[in-house]
């Protein structure tokens, strides 16, 4: 007789990991819970050209592109995890895993979850969650952990909770973990809010976006003080947390705190001017009714920070813009609100406190001061160029006064800024040739100081011809691009043997076909597109 044999239980822990001996992303994370980077990052790098910060690309493509994948591509992922629940082997676990790490599972993992819930085939629940416990835990390439957090999501309980918060923290990872916890948690909105206090970037936007319409009166308290705040833009959140908050009621309180009136400026001024991705003052009900208890409190007061100065000013140029009104009357923006909103706005604008602040703080050796005094003196017209030109000195690649040090430049300036520039910018490191590169990320600050230079080149015909030169040669496109925009100023007539024999080169070696044509057009005498 043969001898008894049992069928072996299913289980993917003794199987050769498709990703070899790299590091698991979770352990990475768990050990360092504030640390964004991955270390995917530089096969991410390879890809894209350059890198993109946590949940950026996710939060890009998910935004501003229409979803939707191949049919052919949900197909695959479906039948390949399907195969590896039926038999978990090297052969079903290395196809699935390529297959996901492949390309970002944003695209088709919605319907690759509703494939599974619609499936005629019975799929197993239980190896289901392993599948996901096991992507999300031990996986070394994100769209795999992201795929396993979906896969959670699916078949999880509450104990995978803390699995999600983990990775979640990390902002990469956020929104995946964050549809996970709304459909396993036993308290979600609560469990979504403590993880939103957690992250700062697309992962905060992603969560909040969920808690929109909380009933829950500490998380619109935290909405209105710091819940918008992130570290991509304002804009994303101002509107959906002062919806949320109800900001138009809290600032008709009788005690008004600090924080809740420093994030009413800064919301407000995200709002305002009503450009961007993001919904604006006109998409806010209540704006009319906020922007007049706002500037009613800063009237009222003294010793505000110039935060207020700055969302004072951009209340008066929106209060001042001469069109557009007949469309907000119905949202409570009348012509009389309105002259009267604009009186207090210049009057709080016109106090002398603001010239006193805006000079104290350009000495402040704090970055987010320094940039919001200097926005200050920008609305004030004060000339801040020496005080941009001093720092520029101290770090005169890194510093990220050169775009104001050039606005602020004109002809009497700009022979001294070339002249400085050309002694302690190394352009030789810039010119090595045209490339592919995007020019984001360490290693770039040389070029995008360049950047600076160049943009502003185009106001001064016939100057800082090494700085163009340097542009032509970079593998930076967009420092070529901007070469070619500074050299289009100058009459062909002007352009010596080595300025053509250099726009030449470049047309030889130019690897990017509209950065060829560009160069046509400029030989050509065209606007330069």
């Amino acid at each position: 007789m043969l001898p008894f044999s049992r069928k072996a239980r299913w289980s993917l822990d003794s199987l050769t990991p498709p990703w070899g001996e790299m590091v698991s992303i979770y352990d990475h994370i768990r050990a360092a819970p504030d640390r964004q980077s991955l270390p995917d990052e530089p096969l991410l790098r390879k890809k894209y050209k350059f890198g993109w910060v946590g949940g950026a690309l996710d939060g890009v493509f998910g935004r501003h592109t229409a979803r939707g994948e191949s049919t052919k591509k949900v197909f695959e992922s479906v039948e390949a995890l399907r195969r590896l629940l039926q038999e978990a082997n090297k052969e079903t676990l290395t196809n699935l895993y390529d297959l996901i790490v492949r390309d970002s599972i944003l695209s088709f993992i919605d319907e690759v979850l509703e494939e599974l819930n619609k499936s005629k085939l019975s799929v197993d629940s239980g190896r289901l969650l392993e599948t996901g416990r096991y992507f999300a835990t031990r996986a070394a390439h994100r769209e795999a952990v992201k795929f396993g957090l979906a896969l959670i999501g699916r078949a999880g309980t509450p104990s995978e909770l803390g699995i999600l918060k983990t990775l979640g923290r990390n902002d990469e990872f956020t929104l995946y973990a964050a549809v996970a916890i709304a459909r396993i948690a036993d308290n979600a909105e609560q469990a979504l809010w403590e993880l939103a206090k957690n992250v700062h970037g697309w992962g905060r936007i992603q969560i909040v976006e969920r808690l929109k319409e909380t009933q829950n009166s500490e998380i619109r308290s935290w909405m209105l003080r710091e819940g918008f705040r992130n570290e991509v833009m304002d804009e994303y959140l101002a509107c959906i947390c002062a919806r949320a908050g109800r900001l138009h009621e809290a600032l008709q309180q009788q005690v008004v705190d600090e924080a809740l009136l420093e994030g009413a400026a800064d919301m407000l001024r995200a709002l305002l001017p009503g450009r961007g991705p993001a919904e604006g003052i006109d998409d806010y009900t209540q704006g009319a009714d906020s922007c007049e208890s706002y500037i009613n409190l800063v009237w009222a007061r003294r010793g505000l920070g110039l935060k207020h100065f700055l969302t004072v000013a951009e209340m008066r140029r929106f209060l001042s813009a001469p069109e557009g009104w007949d469309k907000r009357d119905k949202l409570g923006w009348t012509e009389s609100r309105r002259r009267t909103l604009l009186a207090l706005c210049d009057d709080v604008f016109a106090r002398e406190e603001w010239r006193a602040q805006v000079a104290e703080e350009l000495a402040s050796v704090d970055e987010q001061a320094f940039y919001v005094a200097d926005t200050a003196a920008k609305e004030l017209s004060i000339d801040t160029w020496d005080v941009h030109f001093k720092r520029i000195r101290a770090a005169p690649v890194k510093s990220s006064s050169w775009y104001r040090l050039m606005q602020q430049t004109d002809e009497v300036r700009i022979d001294r800024v070339l002249e400085f520039a050309e002694t302690i910018l190394p352009l030789e490191k810039v010119a090595t040739g045209p490339g592919e590169e995007m020019g984001l990320g360490p290693g770039f600050e040389l070029h995008g100081t360049l950047d600076w230079i160049l943009q502003d080149l185009r106001r001064f015909p016939l100057r800082g011809w090494k700085f163009i030169q340097a542009g032509l040669r970079s593998p930076v496109i967009r420092n070529r691009n901007m070469a070619i925009q500074a050299l289009a100023t100058w009459p062909r007539e002007a352009w010596s043997a080595e300025v053509t024999l250099a726009v030449q080169e470049l047309h030889n070696r130019e690897p990017r076909d509209d950065v060829k044509r560009r160069l046509d057009d400029l030989v050509e005498g065209k606007s330069i597109g």
